[in-house]
């Protein structure tokens, strides 16, 4: 499968899983949409001269919590559904543990990532005490690189095998690029459209105080839930079609 082919792959399964299973796809963006909602009424607005109370912003952060959830349950069942070819049911599968291991690798991977870069700061400071960006940009490149070399695990996972951290570091050795690159090409396009909305938000004078109305805050929690629908629909087939190209150590998902 050469490169060209899995973007090809990872388009074709997201509009699959979209229209075969409307009904998930339809449940994720409400959940999405109301979670957004929540969160950004929770949220300072620059300019508008109110802070929220200390409940909205606790139900904001809850609200956050719960779109993680959401979203780990949604890149779930579009990797099963890429590599197992299962449909909208079982909402929670094997009993949930897909999602709960997900859980738990989310976070030792954050908690690693914020090990490295204290570590980095650490050894990095004493030489560049007014180098910032440096910093920034090696801190931002040591966890794209981690990331992207554990990123095997979230569809082994998903479709019921235990957290490997070497047999996914195993894995992916000698494939960073290719991991990397095809769900950034994949993602090109919504890339390219985010961009062009913030050019128009921007041509239109549109002000974070503006959209401080309810009316705003529902058009745009709308909105986004529709970009993360698509960004999970292409990042997590594309991650999947690389599982099945690169799994050796890792369980081996079987043939479409």
């Amino acid at each position: 499968m050469t490169f060209n082919e899995s973007v090809k792959r990872a388009w074709a399964s997201a509009r699959d899983a979209a229209t075969q299973m409307p009904r998930l796809t339809l449940g994720a963006f409400v959940a999405y949409a109301a979670l957004s909602c929540v969160a950004f009424a929770g949220r300072p607005v620059p300019g508008a001269g109110e802070t929220p109370s200390g409940a909205l912003v606790f139900a904001a952060n809850l609200a956050t919590l719960l779109t993680w959830i959401v979203d780990l349950g949604f890149i779930i069942k579009i990797h099963r559904f890429v590599l197992l070819r299962e449909g909208s049911t079982p909402l929670l599968p094997l009993g949930g543990k897909p999602l709960a291991r997900t859980f738990v690798l989310g976070i030792v991977i954050t908690l690693g990532l914020i090990a490295s870069a204290l570590l980095l700061y650490a050894i990095l400071r004493p030489r560049y005490e007014s180098g910032g960006a440096l910093f920034g940009v090696i801190v931002g490149a040591v966890w794209i690189f981690i990331s992207v070399r554990l990123s095997l695990l979230f569809p082994a996972i998903s479709t019921g095998s235990r957290i490997d951290l070497r047999g996914a570091w195993h894995d992916s050795r000698g494939h960073f690029w290719n991991l990397f690159g095809v769900p950034f090409v994949a993602l090109l396009p919504l890339i390219g459209c985010a961009i062009v909305a913030l050019i128009l938000i921007g041509a239109a004078g549109i002000t974070p105080a503006a959209i401080a109305s309810p009316a705003w805050l529902v058009l745009l929690a709308a909105g986004q839930a529709a970009a993360n629908i698509v960004f999970t629909l292409i990042s997590s087939a594309s991650l999947a079609w690389l599982y099945r190209r690169y799994a050796n150590r890792l369980p081996v998902p079987p043939e479409a």
